[in-house]
């Protein structure tokens, strides 16, 4: 098995640095909702139904839907989805409702929302925005499936996908670019400390059970 420090070195997490070090340098430098602002006057009917689909990759339904797949090949894998869904929500829900409580785009630019272009059928929220927990799981699975392969291109899709899911909820105007950099760090950390803890720091505690890396169809 690929340790940690192997995968961190593949092009799917240069992707995410660069992702990182971009959005951060935009959201320091560029007065808050700037970035929002310009990309909704960009709003057209191919990218509104383009991110409305996308940012479903990041609901906590996806997390199931992993889970049903890795059913069919490791229960193991399950188990780990699980802890690391459970930490990334208990983060996400700390930042958001316990320290920050930051107001959405549509509550802090209030005075000026009735000019915003909204997404048909997309519900826009107007509370807890940092940081944001669909861009956490995003990120999280991502960061999972990655490590799960060996394919560099299936890899380099999976972090796509991720960041496509930050980018939908800046377009949906449902979070500030902030709180998907939060997101994004929330959920990388999430998978990667929980992957690093139980592929090279304890091993024995779940590897040496054999019927976890069974499944449905691998016995």
């Amino acid at each position: 098995m690929e340790s940690i420090k192997h995968k961190f070195q593949g092009p799917a997490f240069i992707m995410f640095v660069l992702y990182i070090l971009t959005t951060l340098s935009i959201s320091i430098f560029w007065e808050k909702g700037t970035f929002l602002l310009w990309l909704n006057d960009r709003h057209n009917i191919y990218g509104d139904v383009f991110f409305k689909y996308v940012t479903f990759l990041g609901d906590g339904l996806m997390y199931l839907i992993v889970a049903i797949i890795f059913l069919f090949y490791s229960y193991y894998n399950i188990i780990i989805l699980a802890i690391i869904g459970l930490f990334q929500t208990i983060l996400v829900t700390i930042g958001k409702r316990w320290i920050f409580n930051y107001p959405r785009p549509k509550s802090f630019f209030e005075d000026s929302a009735e000019v915003f272009n909204f997404v048909d059928g997309v519900k826009v929220y107007g509370a807890h925005s940092f940081p944001s927990g669909h861009t956490a799981s995003a990120f999280a699975i991502a960061t999972l499936l990655i490590c799960l392969t060996k394919n560099k291109l299936l890899q380099v899709i999976f972090m796509l996908a991720a960041i496509l899911v930050a980018v939908s909820r800046v377009y949906l105007l449902q979070h500030f670019l902030m709180d998907t950099v939060a997101g994004a760090l929330i959920g990388m950390f999430s998978a990667g400390i929980v992957w690093w803890y139980f592929s090279d720091k304890r091993t024995s505690l779940l590897y040496d059970k054999s019927k976890l890396h069974r499944g449905l169809l691998v016995k």
